[in-house]
């Protein structure tokens, strides 16, 4: 019984239901997938299954919430670039494009619009993990350069979802949508750098 591993085996059987689920849903989509066919897949009755995960929207959460954590040291730096509070940004807004063009990213991007509303549950689990998290994210280290006078001050959530959106500007929907070939590296800090410029403009602090 899955009661009596330790926690290390609990825990690498649950990381397994969490890669087999998430390549699943990738694939199929959520609708598709069941959970008597992740239960087959990961090896084991459904009633082990349901024991890590109550059900498949709880999975998907947790699917959702696994590929937040390995994706999270893209935003897990802000502000610790030593070349100041312009430097950060750029750095911060060119790790934040190309994560958000990555082809895992897109594909569950895809997954939610389609599926989200017969299922909104697909769609609450994605935001949670995903644009809420982040954007409080750089919320807190935008906060902190209002304080010290390096922005103007204003609401820090609202300016890090304005940045987060400029840093996606259109190549997000061209990419989204298949409109066209990838951008290149060079396109990808084009398109971050000018939201950089274009944020400073409206929160930067001009010299008296």
């Amino acid at each position: 019984m899955d009661g009596n591993l330790p926690r290390t085996g609990r825990d690498t059987r649950r990381q397994t239901i969490l890669t087999v689920a998430r390549e699943a849903f990738l694939a199929e989509g959520y609708a598709a997938v069941s959970m008597s066919a992740i239960a087959a897949t990961v090896g084991g009755s459904k009633a082990t299954l349901y024991a890590y995960f109550r059900s498949k929207a709880e999975l998907f959460a947790a699917v959702m919430q696994d590929l937040s954590e390995r994706n999270e040291e893209v935003l897990a730096d802000a502000g610790r670039n030593a070349g100041g509070l312009e430097a950060a940004l750029r750095a911060l807004g060119r790790r934040l494009v190309r994560l958000v063009l990555s082809e895992e990213v897109l594909t569950i991007h895809r997954l939610a619009a389609a599926e989200s509303q017969r299922f909104p549950e697909v769609g609450e689990a994605l935001y949670e993990v995903g644009p809420r998290r982040g954007s409080a994210r750089v919320a807190a280290f935008l906060e902190g350069e209002m304080a010290a006078g390096r922005l103007r001050k204003a609401d820090s959530l609202l300016a890090a979802q304005q940045l987060m959106a400029l840093c996606l500007a259109d190549v997000y929907r061209r990419r989204l949508w298949n409109v066209g070939p990838p951008p290149t590296e060079a396109e990808m800090d084009k398109v971050a750098d000018a939201a950089v410029d274009t944020f400073l403009a409206a929160y930067g602090v001009r010299p008296s």
